[in-house]
C-alpha cells in the first residue's frame, strides 16, 4: 500500500507517493521507499516539516491488523 508523504523546507510543499519511510536519527536523514524498489534520502531532515494524512493512518492500521491477526479498532478512522 502507498501513501502520500508531504514535506517542506521553507514555503514550498513537496510530496511523494511512498510505500514507507524511516528516519535515521544518527545521520539526521529521512529515507523514503517507493513501490518500484527505489529510495530517496533527504539530508538534514531536522530542517523540514512533515504532513502525513489519513491515507498513512489507514496503511498503519492495516499493517497492525496483519501483524496482530485481528481487527484493530482506531477511533475516527
Amino acid at each position: 500500500m502507498t501513501y502520500k508523504f508531504k514535506y517542506r523546507r521553507g514555503l514550498i510543499w513537496r510530496s511523494a507517493k511512498v510505500t514507507g519511510h524511516r528516519y535515521e536519527q544518527a545521520l539526521d536523514k529521512m529515507v523514503l521507499f517507493f513501490a518500484d524498489g527505489s529510495l530517496r534520502e533527504i539530508a538534514e531532515w531536522s530542517k523540514f516539516d512533515l504532513k502525513l494524512g489519513l491515507d498513512w493512518a489507514l496503511v498503519m492500521k492495516k499493517a497492525m491488523e496483519e501483524k496482530a491477526g485481528q481487527a484493530v479498532p482506531v477511533k475516527g478512522v
